[in-house]
């Protein structure tokens, strides 16, 4: 079996580079910067003729996104939505058997606390940000794809772990700022997935029932304030957490992002989407999971968190 592994330079992509590596899978894989990875083609998915990347694929693993708090919404369409229907077109066109779409959890937010959440439930009007709403149009593409071609996503939440380009780095660089906010006090609740967890969890949708989409966690839930303490004592950085109001910290955010965008600089050090995700509870439900993919967590917050300071 060959595998094509887009967005193959991000934290998800070497995870899966690594894991389907370490099974024997015949691997290509593609970003948009050179990279010393296995039969890798540089390629722009919005742009770049996909024909050569997919000849003789199996499977793809469509990892690549705008996964930002930050940017245009021309940009968002691109890299999200217009990227995903070539790649869905261009995989079938090639003759490929399974499509593994890397979707969001961000899509559940509407500004309240959501707790266990399944993935038959309902979802907000209105996406909190940007980013979720293009990737909720990407998913609804990709399922409504499956055919002679099995197309599945994943949902994972808050994937960290080496190569993590957003996650831990944005708290770290909070963290040597001085000061990580506690939004709503930062009683929050989030689960997170270590990079391989997710990896493991796309590897097994892709022989999963078509036309569907799971949950993924590392099974455990931290309140924001925790995952800050684990973290910060594992850094040995010194940093202020002074409480701010949900309300607060979103008018903040929002006054920052209007004045960035004003100037055309650069992403403003708090965002809707930060004070969304840390600010309000946000768990999911990983029974199908287990259920239907056999996917079982394997790595814990504290034990993935070494590899960040490897």
């Amino acid at each position: 079996m060959r595998a094509l592994v887009t967005g193959a330079t991000g934290c998800l992509g070497r995870a899966l580079v690594e894991e389907l590596s370490l099974h024997g899978w015949n691997l290509r894989t593609t970003a948009r910067t050179p990279a010393d990875l296995p039969d890798f083609m540089a390629a722009d998915l919005v742009t770049s003729d996909l024909r050569p990347i997919l000849k003789g694929v199996d499977v793809v693993f469509h990892c690549a996104a705008l996964s930002s708090a930050w940017g245009s919404e021309a940009e968002f369409i691109a890299a999200n939505v217009t990227a995903t229907r070539r790649l869905l077109q261009a995989a079938e066109d090639a003759g490929a058997m399974r499509f593994v779409f890397a979707s969001t959890p961000s899509l559940y937010a509407d500004g309240t606390d959501r707790l266990d959440v399944a993935e038959n439930a309902p979802l907000p009007a209105r996406c909190v940000t940007p980013y979720a709403h293009y990737k909720r149009l990407a998913e609804r593409m990709v399922l409504a794809a499956d055919g002679g071609m099995r197309c599945n996503a994943i949902r994972p939440r808050a994937i960290y772990g080496r190569y993590d380009r957003s996650l831990l780095p944005r708290l770290f660089q909070a963290m040597r700022r001085g000061m990580v906010p506690m939004i709503g006090g930062g009683h929050a609740l989030i689960d997170v997935t270590h990079r391989r967890d997710a990896a493991r969890a796309m590897i097994l949708a892709a022989s999963g029932p078509g036309g569907r989409v799971w949950n993924v966690t590392s099974g455990r839930a931290f309140a924001f304030r925790d995952l800050v303490e684990i973290a910060g004592r594992r850094s040995g950085l010194r940093f202020r957490s002074p409480r701010i109001p949900y309300s607060l910290a979103m008018s903040l955010a929002t006054t920052a992002e209007t004045m960035a965008r004003w100037r055309g600089g650069a992403e403003p050090a708090l965002t809707r989407q930060a004070v969304a995700s840390l600010g309000r509870s946000l768990t999911l439900d990983i029974t199908a999971a287990r259920r239907d993919l056999g996917y079982k967590p394997l790595v814990g917050f504290e034990e993935g968190l070494q590899e960040c300071f490897a």
